[in-house]
């Protein structure tokens, strides 16, 4: 997918997934130090365009790849698990560092609420641990232990809705592609009907994004394109409807860099193609999920280690930004070169000595 005419787009996609990250690694510092910075205070909404992008290429992944599903997920979980299984203790054997930072950072309904989930987390350790560890922190419902989703590691509740979606993700695409509305819809409709029972971290709270994502990949192809932009906008529609008016930015955002994408190569419309698709945005892109999972780890020894040296107010938070941002890029290439890319490698190895060639999902 790196080469031929989709290559630019899929570039773009890259460079856009590293440009979220570091909007999300942003968010959190100005939510932690209590700055007023509109919408980059906002990380959520970056985890909105990811989950429109994961549709998109899991869509792409799942209609072009002649595989069966235990290659598949096998691959998906190699993606995922050889780097948050190690953060995740590191996490875990930081959790009196996280309970001590939140208690250090000026006092907010959400530091109060991060130090009630770090108390629970020591308290309970086996049981958060173990269901953090399997990335089912996400179907625990709110009932039973609310929370739990953000308990050891904060930032790990997209990446327990994103292995969620990748469970499902090869049937609702099928149905989607073959035109079996009753199958899909039904899907979708289940999971949102589900979805009250749950916190944010589980699979129906953010469906229609996923489902957006894949109607899109649908409307590259000359056959669906009717298909996929009514789906598209029907889910766009819902969404901000449900949700409120701020969907619109992650939805305008995804909308705009598609339409780069697909405009007449030199345009001035193609320009956030080509700012995507740089060397810079691209490698940004490459270690976005070694960013996005490290970058909380850095924040909290950071805070931990300038308050010890007497630093505080102003400057604690200058120094603390300053050293966040610059550790967990570096931290984001080693995990990246050593842990994250060996691992996908390794998933690839593996679901290509499950068989030959076999039929596509989607044929299947």
């Amino acid at each position: 997918m790196n080469s031929g005419p989709d290559a630019s787009k899929i570039r773009s996609l890259h460079g856009l997934r590293g440009l979220m990250a570091w909007w999300v690694v942003t968010g959190h510092l100005v939510q932690a130090f209590g700055w007023h910075a509109g919408l980059l205070g906002s990380p959520e909404l970056a985890v909105d365009v990811f989950i429109l992008l994961s549709g998109f290429v899991i869509a792409m992944l799942v209609e072009r790849k002649a595989e069966a599903y235990p290659a598949y997920i096998l691959r998906r979980a190699f993606r995922l698990f050889p780097l948050y299984l190690p953060l995740l203790l590191v996490s875990a054997a930081l959790l009196p560092v996280q309970l001590a930072v939140w208690e250090i950072l000026p006092p907010t309904e959400g530091t109060r609420d991060r130090i009630a989930l770090a108390h629970a987390a020591m308290a309970h350790m086996p049981f958060h641990l173990g269901i953090h560890a399997a990335l089912l922190h996400g179907l625990v419902p709110t009932q039973y232990s609310e929370g739990i989703a953000v308990s050891v590691m904060a930032q790990a509740w997209s990446v327990s809705l994103e292995w969620q979606f990748y469970l499902v993700a090869p049937f609702l695409i099928a149905a989607l592609y073959r035109q079996a509305w009753l199958r899909a819809w039904v899907i979708v409709i289940v999971l949102e009907l589900a979805a009250r029972y749950f916190m944010t971290a589980f699979l129906g709270a953010k469906i229609l994004l996923f489902v957006a994502g894949i109607a899109t990949c649908m409307a590259m192809s000359p056959q669906l394109r009717r298909q996929g932009l009514l789906i598209a906008g029907l889910c766009a529609a819902v969404t901000v409807l449900r949700d409120g008016v701020m969907q619109l930015v992650p939805l305008g955002i995804w909308g705009a860099v598609m339409a780069a994408s697909l405009a007449r190569p030199g345009s001035a419309v193609q320009a956030p193609t080509r700012l995507l698709g740089s060397r810079l945005a691209y490698h940004m892109g490459e270690i976005s999920y070694s960013i996005y999972l490290i970058h909380f780890i850095v924040f909290f020894v950071s805070v931990y280690t300038a308050t010890q040296f007497g630093l505080d107010g102003a400057v604690r938070a200058a120094v603390v930004s300053v050293v966040t941002i610059v550790c967990t890029y570096l931290g984001a290439r080693v995990c990246h070169d050593l842990i994250e890319r060996p691992g996908i490698q390794l998933g690839a190895r593996l679901a290509r000595g499950m068989g030959g060639p076999r039929p596509g999902l989607l044929a299947g």
